[in-house]
């Protein structure tokens, strides 16, 4: 049977994520696979795998909130933000106060901006700005809204610092602790990051990287780590389609209000995203809502109600 899913993988350190894409696909014996997300060589946790028909389903995936375990260094600034960066500059860290840190954290809660850093996959111009830090350049950036809806100091060991923050989608954690650092006066850089949810996924429901090694396409100890397609979107309102809707779904034809006349639809607006699942099949479709659910015209049985913008081969 062909695996189709995802499987989220703690990513240890000192490997990049491709290089988990890599053993994923070599171990289960998958052609397509890809991973949502992209953790630094140094990081490590929480790290999805999407599995062939799993690669389809990626853009409609809600990834927030993001939740981190990091430790920032107080004193240092680097070139990259983090430990694996070379010391730019060196401040006096030795009159900071454990009693003010939490203050400090806390100020940067909600919608805050940062500046990318020069070693990020972020593109200028069509060149990822990690390419231009390798030879010496500084480009100017622009700044990008992000959202922090926690932070929290959890433990003050002098000059280190460790927190735990949720953030949005696109936060650098490295810029933060930087922007944390400036903000006491004396600067700082990240020296450990591990992420322990992104979205649904959770670093409860992560296999170990020595686990993933232990597996096999063949293996039954699989299942328990596989999230099937039908449930990595819980919140997205969802149509149980019987054989003649499923069958045209799967065709790429829109779906009429006559194809629905039996269904009890879940609530929806306009324009957004639903899923349609099948008894036995899973996942089918991923469907954009042409009506709001109240206003569907029953009447009008030719009228359009979905058109297909993802279709999922079954599980066969």
């Amino acid at each position: 049977m062909r695996i189709n899913g995802f499987l989220i993988v703690d990513k240890p350190e000192g490997i990049t994520s491709l290089d988990v894409v890599r053993e994923v696909k070599r171990r289960l014996k998958i052609r397509k696979a890809g991973h949502v997300g992209t953790l630094d060589p140094f990081a490590t946790g929480v790290l999805p795998i999407a599995l062939n028909e799993g690669t389809k389903l990626v853009p409609f995936l809600n990834e927030e909130p993001k939740r981190y375990e990091g430790t920032l260094k107080l004193g240092e600034e680097t070139t990259t933000d983090d430990l694996t960066g070379e010391v730019v500059s060196r401040m006096p860290w030795e009159e900071v106060t454990p009693e003010g840190l939490p203050l400090v954290f806390r100020s940067f809660t909600g919608s805050i901006r940062q500046i990318p850093p020069m070693f990020s996959a972020v593109k200028i111009k069509g060149e990822p700005l990690y390419r231009m830090a390798r030879k010496g350049l500084e480009i100017e950036r622009a700044e990008k809204e992000v959202h922090i809806f926690d932070l929290q100091v959890k433990a003050i060991d002098l000059p280190k610092v460790r927190f735990l923050v949720s953030c949005s989608k696109g936060t650098y954690v490295r810029a933060l602790a930087k922007d944390i650092g400036r903000k006491i006066g004396c600067g700082a850089h990240l020296t450990q990051l591990r992420r322990i949810q992104s979205g649904l996924f959770s670093i409860q429901k992560s296999l170990s990287w020595e686990g993933l090694k232990g597996l096999s396409a063949e293996s039954s100890d699989l299942k328990p780590w596989l999230i099937p397609l039908e449930e990595a979107l819980p919140s997205l309102p969802e149509v149980i389609g019987d054989q003649a809707l499923v069958q045209k779904v799967r065709l790429g034809q829109e779906t009429l209000v006559r194809d629905l006349s039996l269904q009890r639809l879940a609530d929806f607006d306009r324009g957004k995203w639903v899923k349609i699942t099948a008894p036995g099949e899973g996942l089918v479709a991923i469907l954009r809502s042409e009506v709001r659910q109240s206003d569907i015209p029953w009447a009008q049985s030719d009228s359009v109600v979905f058109r297909p913008l993802r279709v999922f081969h079954s599980k066969d």
